[in-house]
C-alpha cells in the first residue's frame, strides 16, 4: 500500500514560491480511543501528544517553516472542519475553494503570506478490547466457512489502530490552497514515531524534491 496520495500544486505554486517561508498552522490532531468493552470516545490527551509529535516531526524536516501558529479552540475547530472538507472533495473544487476566513486572518496579522496547515486523525484502543473483537471475528469466519462449505475466507480482523494526515498550504494573498496531499490510511499507532515520520515523508516527498 502506498504511503500517501499524490501531491497536487495549485495557482501554478512550487516548493520554490514558498522557499521565502511558511508558518505552521497547528497542527491540529482529532484521536479516538476504544476502551475495553470496545467503546469509542475523543481522547484530549493522545490528541495533544499527537499534535506537539507531528509539530516536532515536520520542523525536522527540511521544509521552509519559519515558524509556528498555535491555534486555539475555535481555529482548530475550524481548520479541522476545512481539512475534513477538502478531503471530501476532488481537485478542482479544492482549488477553488476559499480558504476559511479565521485561518486567513491569522496570516495577514502575523504578515505571512504562506500557512501548513496538518490535521491527523486516528484511533487506538485498548489491547484486551481488540482481542475480544479479534476473538469474535474468528469465530464469525469459521461459522461463515462452516456455512459456505469452505469456500469463505476470514478477513475482518478488527482494526487495532489507525493513522491518517493531511497537509494544505494556504495562500493569504489568493484566499486558496496552493498544495494538498495526504497519507493513506494506515494500521500503525498514531502516535508512533516511526509510523508517523514515514507519512509524513510520504505526504511532503514531492514538495522535497
Amino acid at each position: 500500500m502506498s504511503s500517501c496520495g499524490t501531491a497536487r500544486y495549485y495557482a501554478g505554486f512550487t516548493p520554490a514560491t514558498a522557499s521565502e517561508g511558511m508558518v505552521l498552522l497547528g497542527p491540529s490532531s482529532v484521536q479516538f480511543y476504544l476502551d475495553d468493552k470496545n467503546v469509542e470516545s475523543y481522547d484530549d490527551s493522545l490528541s495533544t501528544v499527537s499534535e506537539a509529535l507531528i509539530a516536532t516531526l515536520v520542523n525536522d524536516m527540511p521544509l521552509p517553516i519559519t515558524g509556528r501558529i498555535q491555534l486555539d479552540s475555535l481555529r482548530k475547530e475550524e481548520a479541522v472542519g476545512f481539512m475534513r472538507f477538502l478531503n471530501t472533495k476532488d481537485a478542482k473544487v479544492r482549488g477553488e475553494y476559499p480558504i476559511p476566513d479565521l485561518l486567513d486572518e491569522i496570516l495577514e496579522a502575523e504578515g505571512r503570506r504562506y500557512g501548513l496547515l496538518i490535521y491527523a486523525d486516528g484511533m487506538s484502543r485498548d489491547t484486551k478490547g481488540y482481542a475480544k473483537e479479534v476473538a469474535k471475528d474468528v469465530l464469525l469466519g469459521v461459522a461463515t466457512a462452516v456455512l459456505t462449505m469452505g469456500m469463505a475466507s476470514i478477513y475482518g480482523t478488527s482494526v487495532y489502530c489507525v493513522s491518517h494526515i493531511y497537509a494544505a498550504i494556504l495562500d493569504s494573498e489568493t484566499d486558496r490552497i496552493v498544495f494538498y496531499n495526504m497519507s493513506v490510511p494506515t494500521e500503525s499507532h498514531p502516535l508512533k514515531i516511526g509510523p508517523v515520520r514515514k507519512q509524513l515523508d510520504g505526504i511532503f516527498r514531492d514538495f522535497l524534491k
